[in-house]
């Protein structure tokens, strides 16, 4: 329980964080930024003479077990707690990272644009969040991703497409939950409203004001022109005359129009 604690960030050597399933609450520290160990390929954990390490790590969506291999293994891992708030640009400088799991927390806001430049990352989840806007198309460029999980998140727009994300699996599996993706199937297809959500959302709200800006000019020009003409009559005697005669005309037209049109079906009858 409790946040992460900023000593963390001391800890330059650090290739391996797994703070998982541990109910930690607010938000992911800028200060990672200065975890040398997972900024540098380079450096790896030493161990004594007969001493070997072993760490369980939840990575490509299963729980796996690091002996041997644990040295080549750079991992953050803060799956399942309740950390809110975006994910901080900063972690996209952490460049040695093969596994990044952010998943089953409250994360809010946008994906970095730059995730792309975590150019070593094999696994990346962070599923199950309430992150918005859309999928960065950096995302495309990870050359070594072999597993990704977007799923169940407010994600929307296009799903990007790419070489490595083409071999992934299942696209369901790997964004479903979010309804407003469009894509290849069985995502429903991208027109053009899809791919510009944003600007068509922008564009009915100007559309929407000069709809509503045009009814009122023309409700306004009605009764500037009803009132004036009320007016006129009212004021000038001439036209009020001419406007009666011209009323009482049209009716005596429209009397006689009707009479002579019923009066053949009148003798019909009669």
């Amino acid at each position: 329980m409790g946040k992460i604690p900023l000593e963390l960030c001391q800890t330059n050597a650090l290739q391996n964080l797994n703070l998982a399933n541990n109910n930690i609450t607010g938000m992911i520290p800028r200060c990672f930024y200065n975890l040398t160990g997972m900024i540098m390929t380079s450096v790896y954990f030493r161990y004594n003479d007969g001493y070997e390490e072993n760490i369980e790590t939840c990575i490509k969506g299963i729980q796996l077990k690091y002996t041997k291999t644990l040295k080549f293994l750079t991992s953050l891992d803060l799956s399942s707690n309740k950390l809110i708030g975006e994910i901080p640009d900063v972690l996209v400088n952490l460049k040695g990272l093969n596994n990044l799991n952010l998943s089953r927390n409250l994360l809010s806001g946008q994906i970095p644009s730059m995730i792309g430049d975590l150019k070593h990352m094999e696994s990346l989840d962070i599923s199950m969040n309430l992150l918005s806007g859309r999928i960065p198309p950096s995302l495309a460029t990870l050359n070594f991703l072999s597993y990704l999980n977007l799923s169940f998140n407010n994600l929307s727009g296009q799903i990007p497409s790419g070489n490595q994300l083409q071999t992934l699996g299942d696209p369901l599996a790997i964004y479903g939950g979010n309804n407003e993706l469009c894509g290849p199937r069985p995502f429903r297809s991208c027109n053009r409203e899809n791919l510009s959500d944003t600007h068509i959302s922008e564009k009915e709200g100007k559309d929407d004001i000069q709809d509503l800006g045009l009814l009122i000019g023309t409700v306004s020009g009605f009764v500037v022109g009803f009132m004036g003409l009320i007016g006129s009559l009212y004021l000038i005697k001439e036209w009020r005359a001419a406007y009666f005669e011209i009323v009482e005309n049209v009716y005596t037209w429209l009397v006689l129009s009707i009479l002579v049109t019923l009066s053949p079906i009148g003798k019909k009858f009669f």
